[in-house]
């Protein structure tokens, strides 16, 4: 039972949102003589062609021509304000995507310098900022763009609604089909070449996104287009999905060995030219590590009682676990629809095993009791012997995820199998799909699954565990004894140099989801020794050296916290010109220690392991949301939110998980090491600190029970675009005109809706403050150890900290008057936003916070307005 149980906050009030503002752009556009001269040519050509009577096919038939019913990129300087209203005005222009680009200035495209003594000068070192904007227009909207064109070189007024089609001329930058080196990133041609070396005059399985349209018709005919396309080459297609909800058509197809190298070479091949083709890309796969050194534990028992008769709340989508062992048995829900414990050998089935047991029993060296609800598990992955556990071949795993959230929230004609379920574990990433700067189809799908059905996915950063380069030692034995300063400070220098090719994996970039990396602890008591294996941190709060590093879509923080992922070492893979290190299995050295399936394949079910790295910190993650929700749950034991509603429960857990995260000392280190050096620029050297830490790693305990000089509130709603929320906190009167040191902490979390083909995404955002300056009301002002402004507004978790040890006053009754809005960021929404919040206050020393808001909760009445 909780002494001290969290508060409900008292029902907000509607208030009016705060007025937004905006600012200019400071780019330099090019003259509109040099636009005309540029781009006329190419519009006239278009033009004349089309006049004929065959001029549509001719241009279809030149794959590098502007083309109808072929998609049309317009590179642009900046963003143009309603540019998508405009471009719906335009009959037969299909709006296909949006992304974020840039490139390097010129004469016509730079940024003005706003630099002391160099005010009217141009950047030539800094990149211009711009967009891609996608569209496939068809013979009447070609006309109606080369209209519009017309009266814009002419200086003629553009009709109502079209006027941002003069900034798009003016601001255009390149105006081009999409084409081969769009369709092939580098990383696919990597995966050929390495699938050809691997397996020669094997068919290569690939994964292919082809343009989503809204139509059905357009739909079909573009799979039957695509369909003989892949026939003539002598393919064929294995699997094909379409998800409307986030503008996703994809198929998993076989490229004959024969076609791979014109493929790499971009060459004028069917694949490379084909309209209907966005993307090919390696297959998406998770696949388990599957490293690990299982040992007989002879002090487990048979755990043989009754199952719990509670309702489950979290969901697992793994491996196979072993059902029959002793940590696990009569505690999971096991449903698998797609049989694959057919194909998941007993004694191969790590993966799912560990984190069912990390989720169920946490760090078996911590022993800490079990939960007391059954774990739900749909199997994701099989387990072949001799192979690694990987999800399957033969299907695209965005669809196999889709059908399991399906299947437990239930759908048109399928009954939810486990409605309860709001916490879904993926504790793993895709390698082949490092975050760059477009949302995978598979974060897509997370976001509309967690807003439409209110469920937090507790999503893991990714381990990479390619090798990296240490430059200031030569050797292995200079960096063994090297002191630890010296040797966490290297590391951490080398890892600031690769970030970005040691990025998150898909589907880590997840707006809506909850991204877990990996700190740097464990329970080890007493480590094994090993040869050419060393401890590369002494703080155990910095993150793994193979955990996934930030940031995620436009620059928001991802990884947002860190759960103990092992305190991994590192080992000596070369040495002479530099050092090369890597990450190899724990052995006994390290980890968490977890249920593992018996290796002798006898079956015994009492063999462990030490598992690391972010999927078991995401575990960890799941079992702390799952602890957080029971407490809140616990009405004999004093909770007083039993009785919350439970569309709310899935926001409310998110914002408690970050809510006791806090940055650390070891935030001044990354940002001298990351830079940069000018100490002004301090959202530049907060968002590199962000790429390691995040919001930080969170105190689960204490989000779950108050203490006396500790009180933490928590609250929901909902909200519309435009409106906000003020909530009245009472002040605990021991806090007035005192010195005494104390902090405000305030958590909002929510799920947005998304728009999948846009580049904003994001459809609202979320912020909150107070009404008058914390200063004045507590005493208190923004802590500087923690994410910038800038960063914080940019997820959906916004998480701040207020310190200070003023003695004020008391203003506004004794009440800390905090307003809550919602604001639209990409749009288009209708309903209301879920979010939930939690605001801590609490004190250095032990003053009754607690029971001073506690009682002022009960017996105050409200404040005057």
């Amino acid at each position: 039972m909780a002494k001290r149980p969290l508060l409900i906050l008292p029902t907000p009030d509607p208030v009016a949102p705060p007025k937004g503002h905006g600012g200019g752009g400071n780019i330099q556009f090019p003259s509109k003589q040099r636009q005309v001269s540029n781009y006329g040519p190419v519009l006239t050509r278009l033009r004349q062609t089309l006049s004929r009577s065959r001029g549509a096919l001719e241009l279809r038939d030149d794959p590098s021509s502007l083309a109808p019913d072929r998609v049309i990129v317009f590179e642009i300087a900046g963003t143009i304000t309603d540019f998508f209203k405009a471009v719906a005005r335009v009959d037969g222009l299909e709006f296909m995507a949006e992304y974020e680009a840039d490139f390097a200035p010129d004469e016509n495209f730079a940024i003005r310098d706003t630099r002391k003594g160099k005010t009217g000068e141009y950047r030539t070192d800094k990149a211009i900022s711009g967009r891609f904007y996608l569209a496939m227009p068809d013979v009447q909207a070609f006309n109606q763009l080369l209209s519009l064109w017309d009266r814009w070189v002419n200086d003629l007024p553009l009709e109502t609604g079209f006027a941002p089609f003069a900034h798009l001329f003016a601001q255009l930058h390149a105006l081009r089909p999409w084409g081969p080196l769009d369709r092939i990133p580098e990383e696919t041609v990597q995966f050929w070449q390495e699938e050809s070396a691997r397996a020669p005059g094997r068919p290569v399985r690939t994964e292919v996104e082809l343009w989503f349209h809204h139509s059905p018709e357009r739909q079909q005919r573009s799979s039957h287009v695509f369909a003989s396309l892949v026939t003539a080459t002598g393919g064929s297609i294995v699997h094909e999905v379409i998800i409307p909800e986030i503008a996703y058509h994809g198929a998993l197809i076989d490229i004959p060995a024969g076609e791979i190298p014109s493929l790499i070479e971009r060459q004028a091949v069917n694949l490379v030219l084909a309209d209907e083709v966005m993307f090919l890309r390696p297959q998406s796969l998770l696949v388990s590590r599957g490293e690990v050194e299982p040992i007989k534990d002879a002090s487990l028992q048979e755990q043989s009682g009754e199952p719990s008769t509670k309702k489950p709340i979290a969901a697992l989508l793994d491996g196979v676990p072993v059902q029959g062992h002793a940590r696990l048995i009569n505690r999971l829900i096991l449903d698998d629809p797609d049989d694959l414990q057919s194909r998941a050998v007993v004694s191969r089935r790590v993966h799912g095993t560990a984190m069912a047991s990390l989720i169920l029993h946490g760090d078996l060296n911590a022993q800490e009791g079990p939960l007391d609800r059954p774990l739900y598990v749909r199997p994701l992955m099989l387990a072949p012997q001799n192979e690694s556990e990987q999800t399957d071949r033969d299907h695209l795993l965005i669809d196999t995820i889709h059908r399991a959230v399906l299947r437990i929230k239930g759908s048109e004609g399928e009954e939810a199998v486990v409605p309860t379920v709001f916490l879904i574990n993926l504790s793993m990433g895709d390698m082949r799909r490092p975050f760059t700067r477009m949302i995978s189809p598979l974060a897509r799908l997370i976001d509309f699954l967690s807003e439409e059905y209110g469920i937090l996915f507790l999503v893991s950063a990714g381990n990479i565990l390619t090798s990296l380069t240490i430059t200031n030692f030569s050797d292995w034995s200079a960096f063994e004894n090297a002191s630890p300063e010296i040797r966490e400070k290297a590391v951490l220098t080398a890892l600031n140099a690769a970030k970005h090719q040691r990025s998150i994996l898909s589907p880590a970039e997840s707006l809506n989801a909850l991204t877990i990396g990996a700190q740097h602890h464990d329970n080890v008591a007493s480590r094994g020794s090993a040869v050419y294996a060393v401890d590369p941190f002494d703080d155990h709060l910095l993150p793994n050296v193979s955990s996934g590093l930030g940031l995620g879509h436009r620059r928001s923080i991802k990884p947002e916290i860190y759960f103990p992922g092992g305190r991994e070492y590192v080992r000596m893979k070369s040495s002479g010109n530099g050092l090369d290190i890597k990450i190899g299995a724990p052995q006994q050295i390290y980890g968490l220690r977890a249920a593992a399936p018996d290796p002798t394949g006898q079956g015994r079910p009492d063999y462990v392991s030490l598992s690391d790295g972010t999927s078991s910190a995401t575990a960890l993650a799941t079992r702390a949301a799952h602890r957080i929700f029971d407490a809140m749950m616990d009405r004999d034991g004093g909770s007083m939110l039993a009785d919350m509603d439970p569309r709310f429960y899935a926001v409310v857990v998110k914002s408690l998980l970050v809510h006791r995260a806090r940055w650390n000392n070891n935030a001044d280190l990354l940002k001298d090491i990351c830079g940069p050096e000018n100490k002004r620029q301090h959202v530049a050297r907060s968002e590199n600190a962000c790429r390691f830490i995040g919001f930080g790693a969170p105190n689960t305990n204490e989000v779950m029970e108050c203490a006396p000089n500790r009180a933490t509130l928590v609250g929901y709603g909902m909200l519309p675009p435009d409106n906000a929320h003020s909530y009245q906190i009472p002040l605990p009167a021991c806090l007035e005109r005192v010195t005494e040191p104390r902090s405000l902490t305030v958590t909002i979390a929510w799920f947005s809706p998304i728009k999948p083909s846009h580049q904003s995404y994001r459809c609202v955002k979320l912020e909150a403050s107070p009404l008058s300056p914390p200063l004045e009301v507590l005493g208190v002002e923004r802590l500087k150890q923690q994410p910038a402004d800038a960063m914080v507004i940019r997820g959906t978790i916004f998480h701040e900290h207020f310190t200070g040890d003023r003695a004020v006053p008391f203003i506004d009754d004794g009440y800390l008057r905090l307003r809550v809005w919602c604001k639209e960021d990409a749009g288009g929404v209708e309903d209301d936003v879920r979010y939930g919040i939690a605001i801590t206050i609490e004190a250095n020393s032990v003053i009754p916070i607690y029971d001073e808001i506690e009682q002022r909760l009960r017996v105050t009445p409200r404040p005057r307005r």
